[in-house]
């Protein structure tokens, strides 16, 4: 009979099962359409853990590979469990001898079926009055506009399309995505993941909305939320800190690694969140997981990993929530290693983007560089702690090595304790001294430069032009940069003899220190990393932005090198829009105008065939017209006038009076929140107010206290513009201080607006105008909640009605009357909305 595994991948088999001495190996096959298997990829040695290895990496279709060393390919007790297992994931399962000449097909490959498109018809039985919904929620009301949105993702799903989607405040639009979703992800078998800027909208789905869908929707479908690695605690760090406790003595860290320790023997999830109290980040380095000083299937805790077990469950759901962030960091690594295999999240073809406004934001970040001092030696901090010097990698493998090589190994000793006594150990520290010499010096040539140019308060940033190039200034940071990028690699040069060394170690000897020696590869990867940046940063590459930061605090003068890409639009294209079948990009504000057009060229989107992208467009059900009464006192200055602050605070307390506070004041400046807060913190409190401001304690502790008294006035800045949800009598009022515009002098912002200006666009027009609509959008959006949600909105920055561009700030708006007038017509419009029946009907 016919091999049913093509050459290339018999040839690898072999090479890697003669690896191993012949011993046990467990492949992936990827399949053709044929059923034969192309493509090899080797999961596990041994049996010991097999199993987990392969749930995280396998798909529907997919063939799992197994030799037998004995020659006889009769399934043990053991093959059959595991055939079983996969069968049920609709995963074949092979026995092969060790040439890989003879094959056992214990469960046949499984051929990928036809596609079984979503039926319209059955979507709209779901939501209508006598639907499903309707038969399983009392007092369920039917939202047109959610059936809509259902639809445009269902044909997104069947016809492999990008959708952009904008479905106003209240139109249901997680149940929308989420019912075709599991529907298509449960009769295709095909995993889905769902993306979410904000823990609270992941939290919301997971603890609400998948619940309801699958209780009262009668759907049966499994739904994890995908963490990111570093949120799991490691039991092989954790197990070194066990039987090292010396080395964490000090009070207050003692502590706490004792509490992780008994938590961690109870712990069903391992996860950092379900900690009863929040850890220094310092501890939880040293006990967290990490990819870089991960053993992987090698790791004797393999088989008991908070972070693997977490894995293997997403490899069995249906539907995945994972953040953007996360996301990003999974399809840059398939980018690199290919679409169909396992990266950070298992294998899958299709995608929602909830909260798609932040799109750009989050690329921007994923491909950004940061180095600073502080991080640099944390990084060494890593090696040997600098005021502990017993503690930290080097030292913990001196003392192993010096406990655990034989006396006929002196030499071998000898070497490897030079290395690191004498060598890695003294380098450390002369590596730290340099890295702080170097950029604190840099540091104070940038300050010098920067008060020649007038900047001298505050948080200073320095971006790099043609101007700055051509300064001495700078040949001084290049040669600086450099000479610290040369340091950095000889270090690493010094790592490496190490563990070139160390492979002269017997196996039995490697086998015990091969947790410090993972933990030192992560370290020697990171330095690596570094270097690299700091190469970025010196380049002159007109695709990408490069800036200094500088700031002066209690604990001295802090320095960042900082690189970001200029545009991200066709990166986004070619490592998200063209890899994934279908792609959903969904969020309550992502039009400007009731066009797409800013963010589709933004995200790359306008640079697709346009047959394959479909655009809707819902407004809320809500009746702003009864529900909100919008007031714009015009006789306010500008916000950038002197006098605007007190007359601003004048208007505020008014209003707040009128609101009986239940509001939110939103300001686009720490500086200015700060200030109006302290002048109006005791005038509310003697009205019987209670004035709390961000920064005050945790914004869920303080969002918390704010739903539970009766007339709080929260101050707040960017995070409470949006991603909060307060619905009924506890916020009554929102206030729009002045205008949403990002800091024009941000240096990546520049940049960009250099960019557009310089390819023919209008930078205020296309870029920081629409930018600004959005985040407006947002905070207007905190308001109404729900159709009994009533109360006011007030926007203190008079450039809406003085400017030209203020139009597209009110035509943004949901349909409603907005009070124009002095401030006296503003606010007895508003107390006749707050004393109308409407508002008390009771």
């Amino acid at each position: 009979m016919k091999l049913p595994i093509a050459e290339k991948a018999v040839l690898l088999m072999r090479q890697e099962i003669a690896e191993v001495g012949g011993n046990e190996v467990f492949f992936l096959g990827r399949t053709d359409e044929n059923g034969i298997v192309t493509e090899a990829e080797p999961l596990a040695r041994g049996s010991r853990d097999a199993v987990a290895a392969i749930m995280i990496a396998v798909s529907f279709g997919d063939v799992v590979i197994h030799n037998h060393p004995s020659g006889d390919l009769t399934p043990s007790k053991p093959d059959l469990e595991i055939a079983a297992v996969l069968g049920n994931q609709g995963v074949g399962f092979y026995i092969v001898d060790n040439l890989v000449e003879r094959c056992y097909r214990a469960v046949s490959p499984f051929t990928r079926k036809t596609v079984e498109h979503l039926s319209f018809p059955e979507i709209e039985r779901f939501f209508s009055p006598g639907g499903t919904l309707a038969g399983n929620l009392d007092g369920y009301e039917h939202r047109e506009e959610q059936t809509r949105m259902a639809f445009s993702v269902a044909e997104a799903f069947n016809l492999e399309k990008v959708a952009v989607i904008e479905a106003g405040t209240g139109t249901g639009k997680s149940l929308a995505y989420l019912l075709p979703a599991a529907l298509w992800a449960v009769r295709n078998r095909e995993r889905i993941v769902v993306s979410t800027n904000t823990i609270n909208l992941q939290e919301q789905l997971i603890r609400k909305d998948i619940p309801f869908l699958r209780e009262k929707g009668g759907l049966s479908f499994r739904a994890v939320l995908v963490k990111g690695r570093s949120n799991y605690l490691c039991l092989r760090k954790l197990k070194a800190v066990e039987t090292e406790p010396t080395l964490f003595k000090e009070e207050g860290t003692a502590g706490e690694i004792e509490a992780i320790l008994e938590w961690s023997r109870k712990t069903g999830e391992g996860c950092r969140g379900d900690l009863s109290f929040i850890p220094r980040d310092e501890v939880w380095e040293e006990v967290c997981c990490e990819a870089d000083q991960c053993g992987r299937v090698k790791c004797p805790h393999y088989g008991k990993c908070f972070f693997y077990t977490a894995r293997r469950e997403a490899a069995g759901a249906d539907v995945l929530v994972v953040n953007h962030s996360l996301l990003l960091a999974d399809v840059a690594v398939r980018h690199e290693t290919g679409y169909d295999s396992s990266a950070i999240l298992p294998p899958f073809t299709r995608l929602v983007f909830d909260e798609g406004h932040h799109l750009e934001d989050t690329a921007t970040s994923f491909f950004s560089s940061r180095i600073s001092r502080q991080g640099l030696l944390q990084v060494l901090g890593r090696l040997q702690h600098p005021r502990k010097p017993q503690r930290g990698i080097l030292p913990r493998l001196s003392a192993r090595l010096a406990r655990e090589i034989p006396e006929e190994l002196d030499a071998l000793f000898q070497e490897l304790h030079g290395l690191l006594e004498v060598k890695l150990m003294p380098g450390r520290l002369a590596l730290a001294d340099t890295i702080t010499r170097v950029l604190d010096s840099l540091g104070l040539s940038l300050l010098t430069y920067l008060k020649a140019e007038g900047k001298s308060r505050g948080e200073r940033k320095l971006r790099l032009t043609q101007a700055v190039y051509g300064d001495p200034f700078w040949q001084e940071a290049e040669d600086a940069v450099r000479r610290l990028s040369r340091e950095l690699t000889e270090y690493t040069a010094s790592l490496q003899d190490f563990f070139r060394s160390c492979e002269q170690l017997p196996e039995t000897l490697l086998e015990k220190l091969s947790g410090d020696l993972i933990d030192l590869r992560g370290i020697r990867g990171r330095l690596e990393g570094a270097v690299r940046d700091l190469g970025v940063f010196i380049q002159r590459d007109e695709r990408v932005c490069h800036w200094f930061e500088v700031s002066e605090g209690a604990r001295g003068m802090s320095l960042r090198l900082c690189s970001s890409p200029i545009e991200v639009a066709e990166s986004i294209k070619s490592v998200i829009l063209d890899r994934f079948r279908t792609v959903i990009l969904t969020s309550a504000t992502l039009a400007v105008g009731e066009r797409f057009d800013y963010l589709e060229k933004r995200t790359g989107i306008d640079l697709l065939d346009r047959a394959r992208v479909t655009e809707l467009l819902l407004a809320s059900p809500f009746d702003y017209e009864r529900q909100t009464f919008i007031g714009i006192p015009a006789d306010l200055p500008e916000p950038t006038e002197p006098s605007f602050r007190p007359l601003m605070e004048k208007h505020l307390l008014r209003g707040l009076l009128v609101s009986q506070g239940r509001a939110f004041v939103l300001f686009t400046s720490y500086d200015l929140l700060t200030r109006v807060f302290d002048a109006l913190r005791e005038p509310l409190e003697r009205a019987g107010l209670t004035p709390m401001r961000q920064g005050q304690v945790n914004r869920h502790m303080l969002l918390n206290r704010f739903r539970r008294e009766s007339n709080a006035v929260l101050f707040g800045t960017d995070s409470f513009w949006e991603g909060v949800d307060v619905q009924g009598k506890a916020l009554e009022m929102v206030v729009i201080t002045r205008l949403p515009f990002r800091v024009p002098t941000e240096p990546i912002l520049e940049a960009r607006a250099e960019h557009i200006a310089s390819v023919g666009g209008d930078s205020f027009m296309e870029y920081t105008i629409p930018q600004a609509v959005i985040k407006f959008k947002q905070g207007f959006g905190r308001l109404i909640r729900s159709r009994d949600d009533r109360g006011a909105v007030l926007i203190f920055d008079s450039r809406v009605l003085s400017k030209n561009y203020g139009r597209f700030f009110l035509d943004s708006l949901p349909k409603a009357r907005i009070t124009k007038g002095d401030g006296e017509t503003v606010f007895r419009g508003m107390e006749r909305f707050f004393n109308s029946p409407l508002h008390h009907p009771d």
